[in-house]
């Protein structure tokens, strides 16, 4: 999972357990242009079902608990033998069964829909308005990064940045509550805010979790075969121009033409990104890395885990972020990181991190080489990270915002 999606996917279990059943999971179905309650919190690549109707609307009791009635069984049925039509046919069932028509079904004033996940290219902001106008209901969102307002040049050039606008002017004027995570993130809504005029809604700054929820196998995972414990350097992110991986592949590409002694693996964990093709394509065909630079794409949580625990250090050379998740799962794991000085990365870091200029070269070579030839100085890092370092799990940074919306809920929308 890239973080966006790890986010979304982590609160949405801890918050059901806290809110119970005053939580209930919904889809937007972009070709009716409304949110549909679900059955249950889907899992990913998972099938979805509808949630059962009760007398007026849709039942919160019945949709957060995940109790399926025989006709979501039908559509599931219907999902197995027409996998690629599934929404199609289920939401259409929705439309003719229940009959609704707002943009939200079941929606009740004084509800609260949180927007948690990749907002920017997944709503309609018009059906997101109406959701408010129409229902009575607040919007909280969840806000990464506005990155591509202040870095354009990091993203596709498909309507990306367009798109991203439209985002940008929802989170200003149509949504109730910002969360931030991080308070680099919260200055830059602000700073955004500043240049398209007064931003309605309020803005608070949450803590993500920082566990990843799977434990480290005790063995290696057959998908990491040929790796040693302590004898690799990770990298984890989706592998994307912003990201910068090409200064850790020609740092490795300068140590191993020099036949730097006892230089580790090299492993980039992510999935392919915008601007990535161009460096994957020079890594694998470049005989003087071959066997000193792999990367690994779609990994279990289960591997992830376990190329923390193993390694020996970690890198995270990104231009710019939001968070930097990387940088406190390494945290999380005792593993001492070395990683731009990006602000919400110092910010993420603790004291505990060594910060370089993303663009200094000669400086991550220092630092990478000073770290192989001492292993006393990487294990000093792991024993201040073992007596320092604050963790935060998913269900304390799930507490902080369930804090946060409760002023939300059962508020009537001003006119």
């Amino acid at each position: 999972m890239n973080g966006t999606l790890r986010i979304e996917q982590s609160y949405a279990p801890a918050l059901a357990e806290i809110l119970r059943e005053n939580l209930r999971f919904c889809r937007y179905h972009a070709t009716h242009r409304r949110f549909i309650p679900l059955a249950s919190l889907p899992k990913i690549d998972a099938t979805f079902s509808v949630a059962p109707r009760r007398a007026k609307g849709i039942g919160v009791d019945q949709a957060g608990r995940g109790g399926a009635s025989a006709i979501g069984r039908k559509i599931e049925r219907i999902v197995r033998e027409w996998r690629r039509s599934v929404a199609a046919k289920a939401f259409s069932w929705a439309d003719t069964v229940i009959g609704e028509t707002a943009p939200f079904i079941g929606g009740r004033a004084g509800d609260v829909l949180l927007l948690a996940g990749e907002t920017w290219s997944r709503h309609d902001f018009s059906v997101l308005r109406l959701v408010r106008q129409r229902c009575g209901m607040r919007i909280a969102a969840v806000c990464q990064d506005v990155i591509p307002a202040k870095h354009p040049q990091f993203f596709a050039a498909d309507g990306f940045a367009e798109r991203f606008a439209g985002y940008a002017d929802f989170l200003i004027n149509d949504v109730d509550l910002i969360i931030a995570i991080s308070e680099q993130t919260k200055q830059d809504v602000l700073d955004l805010a500043r240049g398209r005029g007064a931003l309605h809604a309020d803005v608070q700054t949450i803590k993500l979790g920082h566990d990843i929820g799977a434990p480290a196998p005790v063995n290696r995972p057959p998908s990491l075969a040929g790796l040693e414990p302590g004898k690799f350097v990770l990298s984890v992110s989706t592998i994307q121009s912003r990201k910068n991986f090409e200064l850790i592949y020609h740092l490795w590409q300068r140590l191993c033409a020099e036949q730097f002694p006892g230089l580790p693996k090299l492993v980039i964990a992510g999935r392919p990104g915008f601007g990535s093709t161009d460096l994957l394509w020079q890594i694998s065909h470049d005989p003087v890395v071959r066997d000193r630079v792999t990367v690994r794409h779609d990994l279990s949580d289960e591997a992830l885990s376990w190329l923390y625990r193993e390694c020996a250090f970690t890198l995270y050379p990104s231009f710019y972020e939001g968070f930097g998740l990387p940088v406190v799962e390494s945290l999380a794991h005792g593993k001492f990181c070395i990683a731009s000085n990006t602000p919400a990365l110092v910010e993420a870091g603790q004291g505990l991190v060594r910060h370089i200029d993303p663009l200094d070269f000669a400086a991550w070579r220092a630092a990478v080489v000073e770290l192989v030839r001492s292993p006393e100085v990487v294990a000093e890092h792991e024993r201040q990270i073992k007596m320092r370092y604050r963790s935060v799990s998913w269900a304390q940074s799930a507490q902080s915002l369930v804090a946060l919306l409760r002023p939300l809920l059962g508020v009537q929308r001003e006119a």
